[in-house]
């Protein structure tokens, strides 16, 4: 709720400046360069389809994990007097931590630790230990910033990531590479110099949208497998120093 109380009053408030710039006599734009340090924790949660039966044995999981990175960026400053235009770039990639997991042997009749049949016996034959691990890179983020007071401002903005899967799975199934969309919102406040010189301090949330892949490759007729990606959201803070010309 407050992500799209937040979003709403910073578009209705860029349109509304854009409004008032067109009857301003033009004014050559700020352009300005930098680089940004930023660090942040992310939780994602999904899960995992396998067999060719009805209903597939279903794996659910959740991780959390820290991550640090750098951006290069590009913005056209103080439009209207308050607000900024910008985009990103991120510099570095960064790798989830490895993950695995060991499946059993399990055949109709099994009994669980009370003494009963089991009804959620694996998939026959599906036994052995997997590994997995996700890399991100090329994050590139577009953005607008509108200055709410001296140097406090509020952010929107989308992003866009490739990620590149690491899997060592003992069905001998892989999952092609893709690319995950979110948006941003976030808050923060810029001190400059005369000399052009200025640093950026700031909190930002991000949220990308979920999305599923299909197994290929995998041996034998038991391991049709999927993952989705139910969601992936972040807190990240940054600073930054450009140059404003």
């Amino acid at each position: 709720m407050i992500k799209k109380i937040l979003s709403s009053i910073l578009v209705s408030s860029v349109l509304f400046v854009f409004s008032t710039v067109s009857s301003m006599a033009f004014e050559r734009p700020t352009i300005a360069i930098g680089l940004q340090g930023a660090y942040g924790a992310g939780t994602a949660s999904g899960s995992e389809l396998e067999g060719a039966g009805s209903p597939q044995e279903k794996t659910t999981a959740e991780r959390s994990g820290e991550f640090g990175w750098t951006n290069i960026f590009l913005e056209i400053q103080d439009i209207g007097d308050r607000v900024t235009l910008g985009a990103s770039w991120s510099a570095d990639d960064f790798e989830t931590d490895q993950e695995g997991r060991t499946d059993n042997l399990c055949s109709a009749g099994t009994l669980d630790e009370q003494g009963h049949p089991r009804n959620d016996c694996p998939v026959v034959g599906d036994a052995g230990t997997s590994t997995v691990s996700v890399e991100f890179s090329n994050m590139m983020t577009a953005y607008a910033e509108l200055r709410l007071y001296e140097g406090f401002y509020v952010k929107a903005g989308i992003i866009e990531v490739d990620v590149e899967t690491k899997e060592n799975l003992h069905t001998d199934t892989s999952y092609p590479n893709t690319s995950l969309d979110g948006d941003i919102i976030g808050f923060g406040w810029r001190g400059s110099w005369d000399n052009g010189v200025f640093m950026k301090t700031e909190t930002q949330m991000t949220s990308f949208t979920g999305v599923t892949l299909q197994g290929t490759g995998s041996t034998g007729t038991d391991n049709n497998t999927s993952v989705t990606l139910d969601n992936l959201d972040a807190v990240t803070a940054s600073i930054s120093i450009g140059k404003a010309f």
